[in-house]
């Protein structure tokens, strides 16, 4: 059985309602989307609910980082019904697993990161 070491905890909640204020949301979004998040992003109605979930997600991931972390170094990707973290450098990768949860309702994003290190 292999241990892991819990490196961090971090949580994050967005209202949805200042992610609708916002003008220019793909501008806002480039700060902390990387390309690939970008192409994610949905058309219409649900924008502000996806960039205030992502925004959440960001940010409780950097606040548990044990280091330096911009949101622009890790991925969000979704496959099946859990979100997962994917660093930009491989070395992270190795180095920390990142478990992560969101959930919002029409009015507020929330999210929470449990850092392990490997």
């Amino acid at each position: 059985m292999t241990s892991h070491i819990i490196a961090g905890i971090g949580v994050d909640v967005v209202e949805v309602s200042d992610m609708k204020k916002i003008r220019f949301k793909k501008r806002f979004a480039e700060y902390f989307l990387t390309a690939r998040e970008m192409r994610s992003i949905p058309a219409g109605r649900g924008v502000a609910q996806y960039l205030a979930s992502r925004f959440a997600l960001k940010e409780a991931v950097i606040k548990a980082f044990p280091g330096k972390l911009s949101p622009l170094d890790f991925y969000v990707e979704k496959n099946g019904p859990r979100p997962s973290v994917v660093f930009v450098h491989p070395a992270r990768n190795k180095k920390y697993f990142v478990h992560v949860s969101i959930t919002h309702t029409a009015r507020i994003a929330a999210a929470v990161a449990l850092v392990h290190a490997r």
